[in-house]
């Protein structure tokens, strides 16, 4: 006699695997920025529990650019930026996550002190105070960073980041990246740790 109930257990055990799949591949099939989206949208039930750590990272940032009457454009961090461009930086990241901003000068040296430093909470913007960067000639680059939960030399990993990360490559990194009009969208898929960076190009 077949035992109904071990059946019916048996059936939503490989209803729920076969659900669990699909949903899975519809994430791979999504575009990174539906996935990063849903990852900083995420309930907080969803988070990690306490003590426990992410083992991937997601984050969406928009450069805010002020006008003179004080209205504010998003735009992704790929967008060239000018010598005088007011603006703040707004980051959405899915884990509670320190931020800070780097920048690079026109002479190629990364600064080893952060331009501006804070944090983000799941499921909350965080939005810098306004800034603006100078010069008379060549490119500063602002480096935006989520750091890793457990990391402490955050000015070495983000010279290795930068460097492995130059010219477009992403060696031994999983970075997806997607950028629109009005935000830029990051997944790290095996590890902690994103950083995208942004153009000021200085002409007088």
């Amino acid at each position: 006699m077949l035992d109904l109930s071990r059946r019916s257990l048996v059936t939503s055990a490989v209803l729920a695997a076969l659900l669990a799949a699909s949903g899975s591949a519809a994430l791979a099939a999504g575009s990174t920025k539906d996935i990063v989206l849903d990852r900083v949208a995420a309930p907080a039930a969803a988070a990690p529990a306490a003590g426990a750590t992410a083992t991937s990272d997601a984050m969406a940032v928009s450069v805010l650019v002020e006008a003179a009457d004080g209205t504010l454009t998003p735009r992704g961090t790929d967008k060239m930026f000018r010598t005088g461009d007011r603006f703040r930086v707004k980051v959405l990241a899915s884990r509670d996550a320190k931020i800070a901003l780097y920048n690079t000068n026109p002479k190629g040296v990364l600064g080893k002190d952060p331009v501006w430093q804070g944090e983000v909470k799941l499921g909350q913007e965080t939005i810098t105070p306004r800034l603006r960067l100078d010069g008379n000639s060549g490119v500063d680059y602002l480096h935006i960073v989520m750091q890793p939960a457990k990391e402490e030399g955050i000015f070495a990993w983000l010279g290795n980041w930068l460097s492995r990360t130059k010219d477009g490559a992403t060696k031994d990194i999983s970075l997806d990246v997607q950028n629109t009009d009005s935000a830029t969208y990051l997944l790290n898929g095996k590890g902690q740790g994103l950083v995208t960076t942004m153009r000021i190009v200085h002409q007088r």
